[in-house]
C-alpha cells in the first residue's frame, strides 16, 4: 500500500502548486505558469501506468486532474471512484474498492513536488537543455548535492503534454491531453471527507 501510495503521489502531487504562480524562466514551463497564474485554475486528462507487483501487468490509469494555486491538486480516477487531493497541509486518498480513506501529511508530498514547483516556475538551481523543438531535459539537484534530471514534450501551444521521470523500477511516463484554464473552485473542492462505512488510516 506505502509502495501504491508513493507511485500516486508521485504522480499528482508532482502537480501541486508552489504558491501562486509566477512567469517561469525555463521554455518547459512558462506557457504553464503564464495560464494557470491568470485563469487560478487547470484542468487536464491525465493518463499513466500503474506499476504493479513483480510478475504482474501494470495498470493503466486515467483521470481528470485539477489545479488551483496555491497549493491545491485534485485527481478524480476514471472507472473506479477514486479520489486523490493534496494541499500544503498532506491531503486524503478515497479507496472504495477497500472502503478506506487514507489521510497524510505534507512530508509524504515533498519527494514529488519537486519537479512540478519547476514546471510553474521555481527555476532556482535548474538547468534546461533542448533535445529537440518542444522537448526538453531539466536537471537539478537536492539538498545533498545529488542530481535528478526530467523529461519535457510540450504540444504546439507550449503546454505539457508528456513527463517521463526516472523511478527505482524504471521510467514512470505521464501523458496530459485537454488542457482547459477556469474559474478557482475554491479550498472545500480539495478536501475529502471518509463516507458511512469507510475506516479512517493517518499514514505515519
Amino acid at each position: 500500500m506505502k509502495a501504491r501510495l508513493a507511485v500516486s503521489l508521485a504522480l499528482v502531487l508532482a502537480v501541486a502548486l508552489p504558491g501562486a504562480a509566477r512567469p517561469a524562466g525555463l521554455q518547459a514551463s512558462a506557457r504553464l505558469a503564464r495560464e494557470l497564474g491568470a485563469s487560478r485554475r487547470a484542468e487536464v486528462t491525465l493518463r499513466y501506468e500503474l506499476p504493479s507487483l513483480p510478475g504482474a501487468p501494470s495498470r493503466p490509469v486515467t483521470g481528470t486532474l485539477a489545479l488551483e494555486a496555491p497549493d491545491r491538486v485534485r485527481l478524480d480516477v476514471t472507472g473506479t471512484g477514486e479520489r486523490l487531493v493534496a494541499r500544503g497541509d498532506g491531503g486524503e486518498w478515497l479507496q472504495p474498492t477497500t472502503k478506506q480513506l487514507l489521510r497524510f501529511g505534507s512530508s509524504q508530498a515533498a519527494p514529488a513536488l519537486r519537479w512540478w514547483r519547476v514546471l510553474l516556475g521555481e527555476t532556482s538551481g535548474v538547468r534546461e537543455r533542448c533535445l529537440a523543438p518542444r522537448r526538453f531535459v531539466l536537471v537539478q539537484r537536492d539538498e545533498a548535492g545529488l542530481a535528478d534530471s526530467a523529461t519535457v514534450w510540450l504540444d504546439a501551444r507550449g503546454l505539457p503534454v508528456r513527463l517521463e521521470l526516472p523511478g527505482g523500477d524504471g521510467t514512470l511516463a505521464y501523458r496530459l491531453a485537454g488542457w482547459r484554464f477556469v474559474k478557482a473552485k475554491g479550498p472545500a473542492a480539495f478536501r475529502l471527507s471518509a463516507p458511512a462505512g469507510y475506516e479512517t488510516i493517518e499514514l505515519p
